[in-house]
């Protein structure tokens, strides 16, 4: 276990609390001080946490954090403080850290989320179990946390800076929370209440999103969405859709750039979006892609191509592919296109470009680079799961005949 000490009043707390059950039960319990070097008192709140953990025979690591001065101070002091915390856990070892957040801050949290716009998610607020992050006070307020330090006349710091109301935060605390409780004196219990009750059902919501992705999106090396699945949704639904699937790939949506992915349902085939990470999407016919900056390279296994016995059942036309012997003597192979290749179309008289023939039979542009092909030389015999060459006609009964088999997963795929 590890406790985040910031000196304050709520971790001092804490860090009693984890103290008195380690004596219960013991557990290895370490510590984790975070200067950020911002205030004229950094230095002091650091030796008192120094202090007081050699005097708890507590081990204590502290990190010195530069806090980038760009946009707001408090999401970059937030961002190095995180960095700081995974930083301290264990690489490859089961690991908790407990954060000393509790009621107040709760609904602080609620509230500068609703006045930025927030959906559901954000309005949930702060989970008591995010990860290996551990919030065991989220049910606790300030006053009664200060109550219990003093009943034990235990020490603490307290940090200047939040008297500052030019932070968000600070000012919340100081001005609105006190003019909410004017109008209910229960305005932080009911708030922090709203705020489970919303994480529940977003967490209904995203299940049922879920649900809906079932059977309608790419699950392999390719990312995307069947139109059919998110236009038959209501825009809420839409935005889930395509928030819950952006991140499985580790993309965080906010409101603007989920509104640009469902703008593309009714833009024309072809369109483009720019979505977080240098990622984009791209709406074809049926589907709506999501394309990483870098593509990972495809790699065929040749062992997915069998070449079996032709018992004179023709195959499903789409993974298995019936071939004369004679073409197969001279020697086939297992790629993905290259400048050059061409097919003669199954039915049709003379050749075409293999992207010619791509387009006409509508394989979306992030899936042509990628698609299985058999191939001799530069000529292509087989697009798997598309269509033959006319070189694989063979003739009905035709004995001279074998089956070509692919076990792989085709780029469409879902």
């Amino acid at each position: 276990m590890i406790a985040a000490l910031s000196g304050g009043a709520d971790s001092v707390l804490l860090l009693r609390a984890l103290r008195t059950l380690r004596e219960e039960t013991p557990f290895e319990l370490r510590v984790v001080h975070v200067n950020h070097g911002l205030r004229e008192n950094a230095a002091l709140d650091e030796t008192f946490c120094r202090e007081l953990c050699a005097k708890w025979h507590i081990p204590l690591a502290v990190f010195h954090v530069q806090v980038d001065s760009h946009g707001s101070t408090e999401d970059a002091a937030r961002r190095a403080r995180y960095a700081a915390f995974e930083q301290a856990m264990p690489a490859g070892q089961a690991a908790v850290l407990a954060l000393a957040h509790h009621m107040d801050d709760q609904a602080e949290t609620v509230l500068m989320h609703l006045i930025y716009g927030s959906g559901m998610a954000g309005l949930s607020g702060m989970r008591e179990l995010s990860g290996a992050f551990w919030r065991p006070l989220l049910s606790v307020r300030r006053t009664q946390i200060r109550d219990a330090l003093t009943a034990l006349h235990q020490p603490w710091r307290e940090d200047e800076s939040n008297q500052d109301t030019a932070y968000t935060r600070n000012h919340l605390r100081a001005r609105a929370l006190p003019a909410l409780e004017q109008a209910n004196a229960s305005a932080v219990p009911a708030i922090c209440r709203a705020a489970d009750i919303l994480r529940q059902e977003d967490g209904l919501l995203n299940h049922l999103a879920q649900d809906a992705l079932s059977g309608a999106c790419g699950r392999g090396m390719h990312r995307f969405i069947l139109l059919t699945a998110l236009t038959d949704q209501e825009p809420a639904m839409q935005r889930r859709m395509l928030r819950v699937y952006a991140a499985e790939a580790g993309l965080a949506l906010d409101y603007e750039q989920t509104e640009r992915l469902r703008a593309l349902l009714d833009r024309a085939d072809g369109s483009y979006a720019n979505v977080p990470g240098e990622w984009r999407a791209l709406r074809t016919r049926t589907r709506l892609h999501l394309l990483p900056p870098k593509a990972d390279a495809c790699t065929l296994d040749a062992n997915a191509l069998c070449i079996l016995p032709f018992a004179g059942k023709r195959g499903d036309g789409r993974l298995t592919q019936v071939a004369p012997e004679n073409v197969l003597a001279r020697g086939i192979e297992l790629r993905t296109r290259q400048t050059g290749d061409f097919i003669r179309p199954f039915g049709m008289q003379g050749s075409k470009k293999l992207k010619d023939y791509l387009i006409d039979r509508q394989i979306d542009l992030p899936f042509r680079d990628d698609w299985p092909l058999v191939c001799q030389g530069s000529e292509v015999l087989w697009v798997i799961g598309v269509g033959a060459s006319e070189t694989l006609r063979t003739a009905p009964g035709d004995q001279a005949a074998k089956l070509l088999a692919y076990t792989g997963i085709l780029p469409d795929a879902i």
